[in-house]
């Protein structure tokens, strides 16, 4: 038989092996400081370890001038439905307060959190209360309350009102020597899209043109003008929920096209301005018409070949007694493109005609002879004429004119006196008259 290992033994020497070990151990970490403070900062580590891996330990963190999203905006509109409220004034100085985890407590921010206004759940237009709304998760933890919990806005009607004319606003002056033609805008018009109580105010668009940024030369000129859009009083409406498209594409300005012309001065001429004759008796004293020279726009080539504009009609003055003015279009050559003025004021002196009549023979009486005086003059007829209107000479006789002498307050002596003229009938009338002698020697004496 074999023999076998005595089995106790062994085990009592394992024993003992381990209880030495153990001892060994206990009395390097009792006598050795370093090893205590070692053990002790591994035990935080490790501590803080698993505090930090636990989602159920969470600390509040709170967030101010937090920015709320706005969602919906289109599905609202689709709707047919627009918020016409600020809602960046309603949505300004959010906060927000939440339980977060402690492994991510330095790394949230408010976008964690998705902070929202969801407009698509509007139903109805007028004044509506929607709820601001956040986002929790595992791993960012809980909202536990958002600031403010609900803003109030007010919701319009969304539409769209098609074929808005484009109207273009002409300012200052093309350059020197050109002509702008008129200003036709591309598209003609357009469609605003918008809260109704806007949308129903316009009425026009208007883009303004500065003709001095024009180029000095001829052809067609395309410009990019913004434009405005305005309400039945000329006044601006603005707004940024407004939109203008053309054929579904948004527009921010608007093109205006329009040709430039070279400029020439030009003569009116006075052939044939005037037509008829006015009544025996009268006649045109003068005729002139303002302006008697005006701009003409046309091609530079076409330009060169013109110098003098015609009356497109005469002024007729059969009839006419008076002076008088009257306007007649100015003729405008197929051409040219533009004159300064289309019309001219033709102003007619009409007068009666002017004639002389000579009457010889005509007696000169001694007026106004004091009492108990007498005088004897060298010359006792006269011969005048007479300048005046033809009709009113025509029915002058000799016993209208009475030619005189005053001798008032003479005493006895010689004096040269002027000879004077008197016309009966002669109320209205312009006329003059030459007396010959003009002057006579009078002779008084006593009787």
């Amino acid at each position: 038989m074999q023999n076998t290992p005595q089995q106790p033994q062994q085990t009592g020497n394992q024993g003992g092996n381990r209880k030495e070990i153990l001892q060994t151990i206990w009395r390097i970490v009792s006598n050795n400081w370093g090893f205590k403070l070692l053990a002790l900062l591994l035990s935080i580590v490790l501590w803080a370890g698993l505090i930090t891996q636990d989602p159920t330990l969470t600390r509040e963190k709170l967030f101010t001038e937090v920015s709320i999203n706005v969602t919906g905006r289109e599905t609202l509109q689709r709707n047919g439905m627009i918020v016409i409220s600020d809602l960046n004034t309603l949505l300004q100085d959010a906060s927000l307060r939440v339980d977060v985890p402690q492994m991510q407590y330095n790394m949230v921010s408010p976008g964690n959190y998705n902070v929202r206004v969801d407009l698509s759940r509007i139903e109805s237009t007028g004044i509506q209360e929607i709820k601001v709304m956040a986002t929790n998760s595992t791993i960012y933890g809980t909202v536990e309350e958002i600031s403010p919990e609900s803003i109030e806005i007010e919701v319009d009607e969304y539409i769209t009102r098609y074929r808005i004319p484009v109207n273009v606003k002409v300012t200052g002056v093309a350059p020197e020597g050109y002509y702008a033609g008129t200003a036709q805008p591309d598209p003609p018009l357009v469609a605003v899209s918008g809260p109704k109580k806007l949308v129903d105010q316009i009425v026009q668009a208007e883009a303004v043109l500065e003709l001095g940024n024009l180029p000095a030369r001829e052809g067609s000129v395309r410009t990019a003008s913004v434009f405005y859009l305005l309400d039945e009083q000329g006044n601006q409406v603005e707004s940024d929920l407004l939109s203008v498209t053309s054929e579904s594409v948004l527009l921010d300005s608007v093109v205006v096209e329009q040709d430039m012309y070279s400029i020439k001065s030009m003569n009116i001429s006075d052939l044939s301005i005037v037509t008829g004759t006015p009544p025996d008796g009268y006649e045109i004293k003068s005729v002139t018409y303002t302006p008697s020279v005006v701009n003409a726009a046309g091609r530079a080539v076409n330009l060169n070949l013109l110098d003098t504009l015609y009356a497109a009609s005469a002024v007729d003055v059969k009839g006419q007694t008076q002076s008088f003015q009257q306007q007649i279009r100015v003729r405008r050559p197929t051409e040219l493109i533009y004159l300064s003025a289309d019309t001219i004021t033709v102003e007619v002196e009409i007068g009666p005609v002017i004639q002389q009549k000579e009457m010889t023979e005509q007696r000169i009486r001694i007026v106004n002879l004091d009492e108990g005086m007498r005088a004897n003059a060298d010359a006792e007829k006269a011969n005048i004429v007479i300048t005046g209107p033809k009709l009113w000479l025509q029915g002058l006789r000799n016993y209208h004119i009475s030619l005189t002498c005053d001798a008032s307050g003479l005493t006895p002596g010689d004096y040269e006196l002027p000879v004077q003229c008197t016309i009966q009938d002669d109320e209205g009338q312009t006329y003059t008259v030459d007396i010959f002698p003009a002057t006579v020697q009078l002779t008084v004496a006593e009787w």
